[in-house]
């Protein structure tokens, strides 16, 4: 019998050691503290808090996207092969920078002949000028007929009318050239850019897109009861995350229809540019919502244990420990969620 089982000896022993080892590790055969506080062996004569609630604002967390009042795509007036783009994306151009110019030889040499076209036409008018002159004194003396003047003065009138014509027609050949030249209307700063040297630009092509960095927004859509809560000019504190940046936006707009679908409201609100502002950037927007009761109470009065949260308490006279949960920070007290009562009196970690 001895035999049989002395095999399974070593094993048994050895899976038995291992539960034994588990269970001292997972604290098994230590005392238990009861969950919620613990509580100190003394007690406590020193200064005290006593909670009480305050009412306070609280705000409502708002998505939102910043985005640039003067966005303007730059596209061509005319047919013509782009000849050089002077401006890359995420360079700054001033106003009246040269942006764009396409090959313009086509409306030059068309001008040229125009300017031609004007002089002869003014040395022909010169000449019936002086002839219809002439035929107007001989009409006074009956040495030309009637018709003979009527005549001279048709050609004369009908000279100047072909000269204010090509007079047009050379100012709107001048206009188009001008057309070849794209400059920058306003100081800005390029988005992308479209096109490239070689190809062919055509009218309404959209060439490049330009912003104006000075002229930022946020725009955000607000759920309808919140947002009737709004007004222009209102100050709302606005977090940019991938700047770790917060800031302040004045309410600038508020579209007048809601969005039927979601059930809110678009919200636009001019903030300043700090320099490192981009159009399309995530921000958040706190958005004053209800008034309620709530304990705060100071930041120096909270110990932290890893992510726990702990405070003592005085019961009894008796400093107790307590786990409480804690919400949004305002200067530097801390909103208590849960833990804690009013009345209750609090002790700083520091006088134990």
């Amino acid at each position: 019998m001895y035999n049989k089982i002395k095999p399974f000896a070593v094993p048994l022993l050895t899976i038995a050691g291992l539960l034994l080892a588990v269970m001292w590790m997972a604290g098994t055969f230590d005392s238990k503290i009861k969950p919620g506080k613990i509580s100190q062996n003394k007690t406590y004569q020193g200064e005290t808090l006593t909670l009480k609630s305050k009412l306070i604002q609280l705000n409502e967390d708002v998505p939102a996207t910043v985005h640039s009042k003067q966005t303007t795509n730059v596209a061509a007036r005319i047919l013509a092969p782009i000849k050089s783009i002077k401006v890359k994306a995420g360079d700054t151009v001033k106003k009246g920078d040269l942006l764009i110019e396409l090959d313009n030889r086509n409306i030059r040499s068309n001008a040229a002949q125009l300017k031609e076209n004007i002089n002869s036409i003014r040395a022909r008018l010169k000449q019936a000028k002086s002839h219809y002159a002439r035929t107007k004194n001989l009409y006074s003396k009956e040495s030309v007929t009637k018709a003979q003047l009527e005549q001279a003065s048709a050609n004369y009138n009908s000279l100047k009318a072909q000269l204010a014509s090509a007079k047009q027609q050379l100012e709107s050949s001048q206009i188009t050239l001008s057309y070849s030249k794209i400059r920058a209307q306003f100081d800005s700063r390029v988005i992308d850019r479209f096109a490239e040297p070689g190809d062919l630009a055509s009218p309404g092509m959209k060439l490049l897109t330009l912003y104006d960095p000075k002229s930022l927004r946020i725009d955000a859509n607000v759920r309808e009861s919140l947002a009737l809560t709004l007004s222009i000019g209102q100050q709302l504190e606005t977090h940019i995350p991938a700047l770790n940046k917060t800031l302040m936006a004045s309410i600038e707009e508020i579209v007048p229809a809601a969005d039927s679908g979601a059930r809110s409201f678009l919200i636009k609100a001019k903030i300043e540019n700090s320099g490192k502002l981009l159009p399309g950037l995530f921000a958040r927007i706190l958005i004053p919502s209800d008034k309620q009761k709530q304990l705060l109470i100071p930041s120096s009065y909270i110990k932290q244990m890893g992510q726990l949260d702990i405070v003592w308490v005085l019961e009894n006279k008796m400093p107790v420990r307590r786990f409480i949960r804690t919400g949004q920070k305002s200067g530097g007290n801390i909103m208590v969620i849960s833990g804690l009562a009013e009345g209750e009196q609090l002790i700083l970690p520091s006088q134990l």
